[in-house]
C-alpha cells in the first residue's frame, strides 16, 4: 500500500477543535499519532480537543516538563511532549518503549528523536500555520491499520474542504 494523506484547513482554533473532536469519533486503539509542527501551530489544543472527543471530562495539560501525560479511560491515551529530549538514550529513562506496547491512543509531540524507535504503522499528524488563526491540519498513514483509518476518515469526516 501506497502512504494515503488527507488534509483539512482550519480557520480558527474552535474549527480545529470541533475538527478533532469528530476525528475522535473514529479512534480505535492501539493507535500511535506522531504530531508535527512549529511551536504555537495547535498542538495540545489539537489534543485537548481530541481527549475531549474521546470522552475526557478532566484537564488535560502539555506533558512538556513531565514529559508523560495518562489520561485514563477507554480507550486510554497517553500524550507526550519529547521536545526537552537531547538524545534517544533518555528515551528509556522514560519508558518509552514500554508506552509502545500499550493498548492506547499514544500521541507524541516532537516526535523526531524516537523515529528509530516507532513502529511501521502510525498516523503522522502535521500542523501548519497559513494565517493568523488558520491552519493546515494533515493525517499521512504509514502502515494497514492506519491506511485504513485514514481512509475512514476520508470517507466519513466531512470538515468543509
Amino acid at each position: 500500500m501506497d502512504e494515503l494523506e488527507l488534509s483539512f484547513i482550519s480557520n480558527s482554533p474552535v474549527e480545529s477543535q470541533q475538527l478533532a473532536e469528530e476525528i475522535a469519533n473514529y479512534l480505535t486503539a492501539p493507535l500511535l499519532i506522531l504530531c508535527a509542527g512549529d511551536l504555537g501551530t495547535g498542538k495540545t489544543l489539537f489534543t485537548k480537543s481530541l481527549a475531549a472527543g474521546l470522552g475526557y471530562q478532566g484537564k488535560v495539560s502539555s506533558p512538556t516538563f513531565n514529559l508523560v501525560q495518562e489520561y485514563q479511560g477507554s480507550p486510554e491515551l497517553i500524550h507526550m511532549d519529547l521536545y526537552r529530549l537531547q538524545s534517544e538514550a533518555e528515551l528509556a529513562t522514560i519508558g518509552f518503549e514500554d508506552y509502545l506496547n500499550r493498548n492506547a491512543i499514544i500521541l507524541i509531540e516532537w516526535p523526531e528523536i524516537a523515529f528509530n524507535l516507532i513502529p511501521a504503522d502510525f498516523i503522522y499528524l502535521k500542523l501548519e500555520k497559513l494565517a493568523v488563526g488558520q491552519r493546515k491540519i494533515s493525517f499521512q498513514a504509514e502502515g494497514e491499520s492506519c491506511q485504513n483509518l485514514v481512509e475512514r476518515l476520508k470517507n466519513n469526516v466531512n470538515f468543509g474542504n
